[in-house]
């Protein structure tokens, strides 16, 4: 459906996602879903979700933990959770992670549909730009659409998601694991060089000598860093040109260059010269509506399940 709502469900319980599923579509919404949190933090930015409807207890993490990972990226996608846990410490670790709005098992369809509905009125009367601007550089969310420069640059989907991490965090130094892990997913099982290649195609199109980045910066072992301090020339640092020669600043002392007779600099050996360093190259489900009851109550079957695999570290920001 054209200008449908799209809903990301996150839960391991199959009899609950179908149940979700069918009655959101009918609804009038369109669904992803997710079986666990890597999969979920993996397949974000390709879902593009209006709403999230979140599980406490995944396989492989909590749902808290995913709020955090997700709030960290800067995402401000509303978040309902869901759980079998309602005690009062439980509500506010949920929210303080956060979370929008939280909803104990068993709860009826009618009353979850009542709370995705009030989400969205309240996301979309606070809604805010989609547009990430630094400097020359502007990036636009819900067009997928980067301009530079006030040219339409074309970027790959990965290219387009790698440099949206890295102006959200303009002016930060971004590691080669917290990008792998934001843009390719926690089971990212690939290259790791695969980062160093895309930096490098967006070098390509962004800077005006891409063997010599001045926009997106390699920090020698440390990772990448887009800057902020960029001209619109394209230079970092202003630079004498009036003879077109450039001139050494520092000495061993650090007095200034003396003047000879004929009224020519000098410069002694040059210290504070710069090394960069070069990068490396949810199906329908056709169920009967009488499984599907709107007033019937979802997840009544039992306890939570025991969190079962590795939990996944927050990423720093």
């Amino acid at each position: 459906m054209k200008n449908a709502k799209k809903i990301m469900l996150v839960d391991d319980d199959e009899t609950v996602i179908e149940t979700l599923d069918f009655n959101l579509k009918r609804q009038g919404f369109t669904t992803t879903t997710f079986r666990n949190g890597q999969q979920a933090l993996s397949g974000f930015d390709g879902a593009n979700p209006d709403l999230i409807i979140l599980d406490w207890m995944l396989p492989d993490m909590v749902g808290p933990e995913i709020c955090k990972i997700l709030r960290s990226r800067r995402v401000e996608t509303p978040i309902l959770m869901l759980t079998g846990r309602s005690g009062p410490n439980e509500v506010a670790e949920g929210l303080t992670a956060g979370a929008d709005d939280y909803l104990a098992k068993p709860f009826s369809t009618v009353e979850l549909l009542a709370r995705v509905q009030a989400l969205l009125r309240r996301a979309k009367g606070g809604s805010h730009s989609n547009k990430i601007v630094v400097g020359e550089l502007e990036l636009d969310e819900e067009a997928r659409q980067v301009t530079h420069k006030g040219s339409e640059i074309e970027v790959s989907p990965k290219e387009f998601n790698l440099l949206k991490v890295l102006m959200l965090n303009a002016g930060k130094t971004m590691s080669t694991e917290v990008l792998l892990n934001q843009v390719w997913g926690y089971d990212f099982s690939g290259d790791a060089k695969t980062v160093a290649v895309h930096v490098r195609w967006l070098r390509q199109k962004l800077e005006a000598d891409p063997k010599n980045p001045e926009l997106l910066e390699t920090v020698h072992r440390l990772g990448y860093r887009l800057n902020t301090n960029v001209t619109t020339t394209g230079q970092r640092h202003s630079r004498s040109d009036r003879t077109g020669e450039e001139h050494g600043s520092s000495s061993k002392t650090g007095e200034e260059h003396s003047t000879d007779k004929a009224g020519e600099k000098h410069s002694k050996s040059r210290t504070g010269d710069e090394h960069s360093t070069p990068d490396s190259t949810g199906e329908p489900h056709n169920k009967s509506d009488t499984i599907h009851d709107q007033t019937s109550e979802i997840g009544h079957s039992g306890k939570e399940q025991a969190q079962r695999g590795s939990r996944v570290e927050e990423q720093p920001q």
